[in-house]
């Protein structure tokens, strides 16, 4: 019982803050918000003010 609680602390902190050669040599949390900020950064981009129809 212990080894499993042992286990999972082990791995919500170690493989959490890891760098990894998979994610670009970042942590996994690292690479999460670099992931959320690049989102965030291409949806502003993308969002064009809309010009009104003309209408005669």
């Amino acid at each position: 019982m212990f080894t499993q609680l042992g286990n999972r602390v082990f791995d919500g902190f170690y493989n959490s803050r890891r760098i990894q050669k998979r994610l670009g040599y970042l942590s996994p949390i690292e690479f999460e918000e670099k992931h959320y900020a690049e989102q965030a950064t291409a949806e502003r981009a993308n969002l064009k003010p809309r010009q009104p129809a003309l209408t005669s």
